[in-house]
């Protein structure tokens, strides 16, 4: 009988000692900050976020070569407060990082980044942590004021910040209604309420995604095999763009006048060097957006790329 009773209480403790453990696992991975994904990486350059409340955007910017945070890379469209007093103005800086973060009210967001006190980066709110469970109407409000403070952004571009931007990241809230920034406000594609797809993002890299099935995709046109894209010295912008297609989901290539492509980066067409730009355009017919990062040499002698 000691013993029956002996081993309902070990039992009994090391079920206990699992729930704590299971516990401490399921908070771990919707709460803790600063993990190895952002963690100081010396190859990534420093960038600096600059939130336009006023016109709900953002852009980022990389260094030039003297130091200072003048050449815009990113731009990505953002829902700031409701209220002009919920999201403060003012120079900031990235601290505790959330791969899954719940926020008021028993909603959730992926990819959250502090930068300030209650503010962050993050996705658009889902009603569990469960990336088809997003709440679609507050997705379509993207590019105006909709949140309680924090900086929303599509799922993509909270992944890009969460994942590029180091702890410490310069981020300056101003107003200016006149000039979104200078890479401009993207569009937005909007989420009709009879898609079956609505409770997904869009832009999200989930493989499965169910937007994947109708998702474009942008590819190198002259790629000999390594997916770097060489440009010769000096020569047009014009010349990067005619060097990238886009086809749709089945593999079919689009004419060059079916869609807009624009480039951003840190990259000098008269200086020879390894650049990484970024290209992005939209699927024409549901605005569905394809995007790229590219690693591009700029060489004097094309024949270096054999």
């Amino acid at each position: 009988m000691k013993i029956k009773i002996k081993m309902k209480k070990i039992i009994a403790k090391t079920t206990s000692y699992c729930l704590i453990f299971f516990i401490a696992l399921i908070f771990s991975y919707l709460s803790n900050s600063l993990t190895s994904h952002a963690a100081e990486d010396p190859t990534r350059p420093d960038y600096q976020i600059k939130v336009n409340r006023a016109a709900n955007c953002i852009t980022v910017y990389e260094r030039d070569e003297n130091g200072t945070f003048s050449i815009p890379v990113r731009a990505f469209l953002c829902s700031t407060g409701s209220s002009t007093s919920n999201t403060p103005l003012g120079t900031y800086a990235t601290t505790n990082y959330y791969r899954w973060h719940e926020m008021f009210g028993g909603s959730y967001t992926q990819y959250a980044v502090r930068v300030n006190n209650h503010i962050m980066f993050h996705s658009i709110p889902y009603n569990s942590v469960n990336p088809a469970n997003m709440n679609w109407r507050q997705y379509n409000m993207l590019g105006q004021k909709a949140s309680m403070g924090c900086i929303r952004l599509a799922c993509a571009d909270a992944k890009w910040i969460y994942e590029n931007c180091k702890p410490s990241t310069e981020v300056v809230i101003y107003d200016d209604a006149q000039n979104p920034g200078p890479l401009g406000k993207p569009e937005l594609f909007k989420i009709a309420s009879d898609n079956p797809k609505r409770g997904w993002d869009p832009t999200d890299p989930d493989a499965a995604n169910p937007w994947n099935s109708i998702r474009p995709s942008l590819y190198l046109k002259n790629d000999i095999g390594d997916g770097t894209l060489y440009i010769p010295l000096y020569a047009n912008p014009e010349k990067v763009k005619k060097e990238l297609g886009m086809k749709n989901a089945d593999g079919i290539p689009y004419d060059a006048d079916e869609y807009n492509l624009s480039i951003y980066g840190n990259y000098d067409l008269n200086k020879p060097g390894i650049y990484k730009i970024y290209a992005v355009a939209t699927e024409p017919s549901t605005g569905i957006r394809a995007d790229m990062e590219i690693v591009m040499y700029v060489l004097e002698n094309m024949r270096e790329k054999q």
